[in-house]
């Protein structure tokens, strides 16, 4: 997905959320929640398919997804974040 831009189902609430990222100074979960290659609002769940491998490696990491999951339920009122990885293992 070349453009850069992350493909869901609700692009209002997706930039309000990252613009509140941005507001935080929260720019290290901001580069990689633009990198995203899709994501995805379903009740009180967003799921999101991280654009590489590190970035999802970085954003499962126990410390950053606490920040990630309190970040996002405060902005977009989600209550869980859960990860759908797109990106075959090399094994």
């Amino acid at each position: 997905m070349g453009d850069g831009v992350a493909k869901g189902n609700n692009p209002v609430l997706w930039e309000k959320f990252l613009a509140d990222l941005d507001e935080k100074l929260q720019l290290g979960l901001l580069d990689r929640m633009r990198r995203v290659q899709a994501y995805h609002f379903e009740s009180d769940t967003l799921f999101l398919e991280p654009g590489s491998k590190e970035d999802e490696a970085y954003l499962q990491k126990s410390a950053q997804f606490t920040q990630l999951c309190l970040l996002a339920q405060d902005s977009t009122g989600v209550t869980e974040v859960k990860f759908r990885s797109v990106i075959p293992s090399e094994e």
